[in-house]
């Protein structure tokens, strides 16, 4: 009976504890679920084509905003579509892989690609991708492996305030609220 008891306090000290934990230091609570679990850190995203950031980055030397075109200059950085794929991709000439002669099926249909979004911020959050261009932060940063992968992948470890305000922090940039929740 006494045995049992001490059982119950410990393991309702110790959810105690986490929960505290959790509330208090969210930030480094969620990067240590995230580094003891990093399978949970992405998720892949399906997509009509499966695109290939790194041959489209490495061996034809793009950069991020040759496809998303919108990076430099609003708050969205813009989908891309086969009116840029046709500059390469009008026929099989530069590649016979599979996922690229798709891209010339919608090229020469002329068709879209149904893109699938990878990440949409709610209505009340403004993230201008231009000011963090300017202020030469690195797309990785907050889409992590996207652009070093064959598979796009959502990073889900780092989709919430409470990181944004730390990344803020860290870098020195404004915490205030209306810098993110304002148009």
């Amino acid at each position: 009976m006494k045995k049992g008891l001490i059982v119950v306090i410990s393991v309702v000290l110790i959810l105690l504890i986490v929960t505290v934990a959790w509330f208090r230091f969210r930030v480094p609570m969620k990067s240590l679920v995230f580094s003891v679990f990093p399978i949970l850190k992405s998720e892949p995203v399906e997509q009509p084509i499966r695109f290939n950031h790194i041959h489209h980055k490495e061996v034809s030397k793009l950069n991020c905003n040759f496809c998303h075109r919108y990076v430099d200059e609003y708050r969205a950085a813009g989908i891309p579509n086969i009116e840029l794929c046709r500059v390469c991709h009008s026929s099989d000439a530069i590649s016979k892989r599979p996922e690229a002669l798709k891209v010339v099926d919608y090229v020469k249909a002329g068709k879209r690609i149904s893109w699938n979004r990878m990440y949409e911020l709610p209505q009340f959050v403004v993230f201008p991708h231009w000011v963090h261009i300017q202020s030469q932060i690195e797309c990785s940063t907050c889409h992590g492996l996207t652009g070093l992968s064959d598979t796009p992948v959502k990073m889900v470890d780092r989709m919430y305030m409470e990181w944004c305000v730390d990344c803020h922090k860290k870098r020195g940039a404004d915490t205030d609220c209306y810098t993110c929740h304002s148009s």
